[in-house]
């Protein structure tokens, strides 16, 4: 023989059902108070961007409100409550991580910072080839004779 457990009746009790006679469908109470908050933080978000609140962005905004309200309710319960998921995220966005290396991909040449500037008399690298000195040569010999101009 199966016991019922009790969450569902639990469950019954943080269920808002509508006034009586009616039956709007399903609404838990933490909805009611989350989604204000959240339609407010979007307005506020609208405001702030200079957006404007023309008749889609309102729309859209009480839309994402909705459903991110329904998706707090969802990951809170009795035993977590809202503000353990706020600090929780809270906490994961000013957590110290550690740098990662060799995880990056290299740099285009376009942001590549040049090693000498063009024309310049440089120092030869080792394990470059003969015709690197005779373009140094030639780069001091051009400034040279611009001095004597």
């Amino acid at each position: 023989m199966r016991l019922p457990d009790d969450d569902e009746i639990y469950d019954v009790d943080q269920t808002y059902l509508g006034p009586p006679g009616y039956y709007i469908g399903r609404l838990r109470y933490r909805m009611i108070a989350v989604t204000p908050v959240m339609v407010l933080l979007g307005l506020a978000f609208l405001l702030k961007t200079g957006i404007g609140f023309t008749l889609l962005s309102v729309a859209l905004t009480v839309l994402v409100a909705l459903r991110l309200s329904q998706w707090i309710v969802d990951r809170t319960t009795h035993e977590r409550p809202i503000g353990v998921l706020v600090a929780t995220f809270w906490h994961e966005l000013t957590a110290t991580r550690m740098p990662v290396r060799g995880q990056r991909g290299r740099q285009p040449a376009a942001f590549r910072r040049r090693a000498t500037s063009i024309g310049a008399d440089h120092r030869l690298m080792t394990g470059r080839r003969r015709w690197r000195s005779y373009a140094n040569r030639h780069a001091a010999a051009r400034a040279a004779g611009r001095e004597g101009e």
